[in-house]
């Protein structure tokens, strides 16, 4: 098959089934030095382990950094200059609200900060799971990529959220596991 009907057939599977797919561009390493020069001048002291995810990001891929508190997760986020909202913020809305913040964020780059953290609520008797929603529509259509931050291995993203939602986060980001020094 030919690299113009490899290219077509994808996009067309793409389409049928609504799926916004990175075409990944080549990252030269001028260009990741670059990056991590610009990340070091806001203060974000690099180190080996963040060369992939930032080598991912430059490539237009969204993010799932996970790792333990104090890794630099959320702080490489800020320097990156992705735009955060806390799970617990999003969480806040409710099922009924969390359209308002659809409409906010519809089409632009985000990152759900800090997944996990938010308190699980109840709206008449019924379990609120908003950040179960919020991936799932950001998955299912919304433009912009959506980067997540959490601490959650993804066993306990998995025994928290279900098996489809830890499916639909790492088929919208290349995960990556920050460790401590």
């Amino acid at each position: 098959m030919t690299d113009t009907i490899q290219r077509a057939l994808s996009r067309a599977i793409e389409k049928a089934l609504g799926i916004n797919a990175v075409q990944p561009r080549a990252v030269s390493d001028e260009e990741l030095a670059r990056a991590l020069y610009r990340i070091a001048g806001k203060g974000y002291v690099p180190s080996e382990q963040i060369i992939e995810p930032l080598r991912a990001w430059l490539q237009g891929y969204a993010l799932l950094l996970t790792g333990d508190a104090g890794v630099g997760k959320t702080f490489l986020m800020r320097c990156l200059a992705v735009r955060l909202y806390s799970a617990e913020a999003i969480a806040d809305y409710g099922l009924h609200g969390v359209h308002k913040w659809y409409e906010w964020t519809d089409s632009k780059t985000v990152c759900i900060d800090d997944l996990g953290t938010e308190r699980v609520t109840a709206e008449y008797g019924a379990k609120d799971d908003v950040l179960k929603a919020v991936i799932s529509h950001r998955e299912r259509g919304q433009k912009g990529l959506t980067h997540v931050t959490t601490n959650l291995t993804a066993e306990q993203i998995a025994s928290r959220y279900g098996d489809r939602t830890l499916s639909r986060l790492l088929g919208m980001c290349k995960a990556f596991r920050f460790e401590g020094d």
